[in-house]
């Protein structure tokens, strides 16, 4: 009896499909886990990296630039991948996949990080050093805060919006409306519009600093710790 044998009809275009591809499949919604599928198909063996620009990327899989970068970021948040483009359509940039989920050995060092996580992570710690904010972080303040990253806003500006914002929630307490927690980063987004189209002096913001420090004092004596806490039950989505 003859041993029968598998024969590609093209050599060309295709790539291992295992356990890694498996649980990239569990994990993604089915448009990122298409974009994964072209990224196997695409990026380097030796690597898993696919170098270029959005643009490009985008016409590859017939999508919209957005609908890419969303996919991406589900991958990302997943670990399933990380990727850096450049603010401009058109530039350079990179998707890798992840070890975990590469199905080739990778024979080269990963390059550094792009500093986005760093960025959103000081974000994260500006929103937890207030006391009107609820700090537990979401998908979207995740988004839009890699959306500033992508933007080139500075974190300075961006801090520059969560201490107005901040004030502004604390006067509207004082004139006693509801003492609701700010639950979402989308809250300051139309602060920072303000805020970048403005050139106020460098003082100005040490007063502002001093003048939140102050309020958030006087409202944690009035009201304490349990009941900041209580507030959370019932958040701000605004």
């Amino acid at each position: 009896m003859s041993k029968e044998s598998l024969v590609l009809k093209n050599p060309r275009g295709w790539f291992a499909a295992g356990t890694e591809v498996q649980k990239a499949m569990n994990l993604l919604t089915d448009g990122a886990f298409k974009l994964f599928v072209y990224l196997c198909l695409n990026a380097r063996r030796d690597t898993g990296r696919l170098e270029g620009s959005l643009t490009q990327l985008a016409a590859n899989v017939k999508k919209r630039q957005h609908t890419v970068r969303l996919y991406l970021r589900e991958m990302e948040k997943a670990g399933v991948c990380r990727f850096q483009f450049h603010h401009s359509p058109l530039g350079h940039g990179f998707v890798e996949v992840a070890e975990e989920f590469w199905p080739y050995q990778k024979s080269v060092q990963e390059p550094p990080a792009d500093g986005c996580s760093e960025f959103v992570a000081e974000i994260r710690k500006m929103l937890q050093a207030r006391a009107c904010v609820n700090t537990s972080a979401s998908t979207a303040d995740e988004i839009l805060a890699r959306e500033w990253f992508d933007s080139r806003i500075s974190l300075e500006r961006i801090e520059q919006a969560i201490l107005t914002g901040c004030i502004r929630k604390y006067v509207s307490w004082r004139n006693n409306q509801t003492r609701t927690l700010i639950g979402s980063l989308q809250y300051f987004a139309p602060v920072l519009q303000e805020v970048l189209q403005t050139k106020a002096d460098p003082e100005y913001w040490g007063y502002l600093r001093y003048r939140l420090v102050r309020m958030e004092n006087g409202w944690k004596q009035t009201y304490g710790e349990t009941s900041e806490k209580e507030d959370r039950v019932s958040q701000d989505l605004i």
